[in-house]
């Protein structure tokens, strides 16, 4: 049996790196900001990452759509800036304290992008013809009213981090399942932090969420997933599981390509008993935390944390802030001989101008194996695209 051809690494580098964006950013006094993201095995990346500047303070955003790259997009290129002047509104209109006007505007400038029905009799058996509908709504992606829909149609998660002037506080505002942690020096020792909540359907809390919200219904949460479908509980977008069912099976359903057909709300919505939307909330979580001079900060996707998946959740949280911030392999924490174990190779050394972010991606994909790089670079499955972005304070 003759031996496989060697891996040959600058080619590998070469495809990795028209797979991979990045960019690095002096900002906020002296702040470093970088940015990674990798596409996996799909046309577009569906994952965004952006920075945005404001009198107040530094606001860092991860959006990991799904369905299409539509929504976060979208969302990417509007939802800091408009957060960020309702901060400031909010703050000059009521004189209430910056935390208290980061949470309202992130609840309320998060929440408002939700699509309104107003009171159209959506039963109506006019809306039951697709030719109807594309009257209105239009049948390209050049019609406004088509493009706009389709933000209705398809979803993100948001993952939003403020930070104030003096580097004393953050604010993480999160819908979905993507992750943000803190690495901070605590006298001689590191100590890390999660930063965000998650909302899939692993969070018992958001299945008894979901559950005291539909009393007397089956379970929302089936393998899983939101209605055996969906990972994530909270989004925005997905407008389909969160409007009237006429609305979301007629309407939205004839906004192609359509993640929800109507089938789907025949035989896994209504014959369940699933009657009573929204199923999915716009509604995100709020956390603070206090920040020291020197902290590092991450945002990942999930799908990073899928290729860790093997790891407990503490070697998580401390593998993915490490492999972030060190500069050498002696600066990684004893448990990162085990973190090799586990993700079966070695990690890349930091290089003088590299992109952290980007070396995150590579050391938890596949860092010194080349085999394991050539799978992820040209995979033979489906892979899930991978974003970061670290904030060296």
């Amino acid at each position: 049996m003759s031996a496989p051809p060697p891996v040959d690494l600058e080619a590998l580098n070469a495809v990795f790196s028209e797979k991979c964006t990045k960019s690095s950013n002096v900002c906020f006094n002296n702040s470093r900001i970088y940015e990674a993201g990798f596409q996996a095995k799909k046309e577009k990346n569906e994952d965004k990452t952006v920075f945005f500047e404001s009198k107040l303070g530094l606001m860092a955003a991860l959006f990991d759509g799904h369905h299409s790259e539509e929504l976060s997009e979208y969302a990417s290129q509007t939802l800091p800036a408009l957060l960020c002047t309702r901060i400031e509104t909010t703050l000059a209109e009521k004189g209430c304290s910056l935390g208290d006007a980061v949470t309202e505007s992130f609840i309320k400038g998060i929440e408002i992008m939700i699509v309104r029905c107003y009171q159209t009799d959506w039963s109506d058996p006019k809306w039951h013809d697709q030719d109807e509908v594309w009257l209105i709504l239009g049948w390209l992606r050049e019609h406004p009213k088509f493009q706009r829909a389709r933000y209705a149609v398809a979803g993100t998660t948001v993952l939003i981090a403020f930070v104030d002037n003096a580097k004393e506080n953050i604010w993480v505002a999160s819908l979905g399942d993507s992750d943000a942690w803190r690495k901070s020096l605590d006298g001689s020792t590191w100590d890390v932090t999660r930063l965000s909540d998650f909302h899939n359907g692993n969070n018992p809390k958001e299945v008894e969420r979901l559950e005291r919200e539909h009393p007397g219904e089956p379970p929302v949460i089936r393998y899983g997933r939101v209605l055996s479908d969906l990972a994530v509980t909270r989004a925005l977008g997905n407008h389909q599981l969160k409007t009237p069912l006429p609305f979301a099976r007629y309407i939205l359903g004839a906004i192609w390509p359509t993640p929800f057909i109507p089938e789907f709300f025949n035989e896994e919505v209504v014959k369940l008993g699933h009657t009573n939307p929204p199923y999915i909330s716009a509604t995100p979580t709020v956390c603070h935390h206090s920040l020291k001079p020197g902290d590092i900060l991450v945002l990942s996707s999930d799908g990073l944390a899928y290729e860790l998946r093997n790891c407990l959740e503490e070697d998580k949280l401390l593998a993915v802030v490490s492999l972030a911030a060190a500069t050498s392999m002696t600066s990684l924490p004893p448990r990162s001989t085990l973190w090799s174990v586990k993700l079966g190779h070695g990690f890349i050394a930091s290089t003088e101008g590299d992109n952290p972010a980007e070396r995150l991606i590579k050391n938890v994909c596949f860092g010194t194996n080349l085999e394991q790089m050539a799978d992820a670079v040209k995979p033979s499955k489906q892979w899930d695209d991978i974003s970061a972005l670290v904030l060296f304070l």
